[in-house]
């Protein structure tokens, strides 16, 4: 929501005032669509700070003995660290939005039907989204994995492995 509220514009307001309030969703396209990107971004750095399953492998990893101790707690701390810098970040992101969502339906009054309805369309944009990609990763996997194709697309491959990381 705080995405959408962030690329309503001086332009929006006045294409809304002109169409008397009429919703148009082919102009509010690159507006969804930005807001996905910007949330996807987020994400992956949310994803970083969050994800401490390969801290947890190396941990397993290592023999337990009195050389390996002291890096096993170098490993713990920095799971700590970023574990609490995740928490802190996530903390005053979601108090900025709340913020910014309140100001922004107090003051645009007559908007918020408009706002409602573009942030559920972003809502369902971004629970389609995720089909959309790992469906094109399934099929640039299943062409670069083709018995035609083997040794000529191993890039395709490669370019499947970074897709599910937008």
């Amino acid at each position: 929501m705080t995405m959408n509220g962030l690329f309503f514009s001086d332009e929006s307001m006045h294409n809304l005032y002109v169409n008397n309030g009429e919703y148009s969703f082919v102009q509010q396209i690159p507006q969804i669509l930005f807001s996905l990107i910007i949330c996807h971004i987020l994400e992956v750095i949310l994803c970083y700070l969050s994800m401490t399953d390969i801290a947890v492998y190396e941990i397993k990893g290592l023999s337990r003995n009195s050389k390996n101790s002291e890096k096993i707690l170098d490993i713990m701390d920095c799971m700590k660290r970023k574990l609490v810098i995740f928490f802190v970040f996530t903390f005053f992101l979601f108090l900025s939005y709340w913020y910014f969502i309140s100001a922004f339906c107090a003051v645009y009054q007559n908007t918020q039907k408009i706002f409602l309805r573009d942030s559920i369309t972003s809502f369902i944009t971004s629970m389609i989204d995720p089909f959309i990609i790992y469906g094109l990763t399934m099929i640039l996997r299943i062409i670069s994995l083709s018995k035609c194709c083997k040794k000529k697309c191993s890039f395709i491959y490669r370019i499947s492995d970074l897709i599910p990381i937008f």
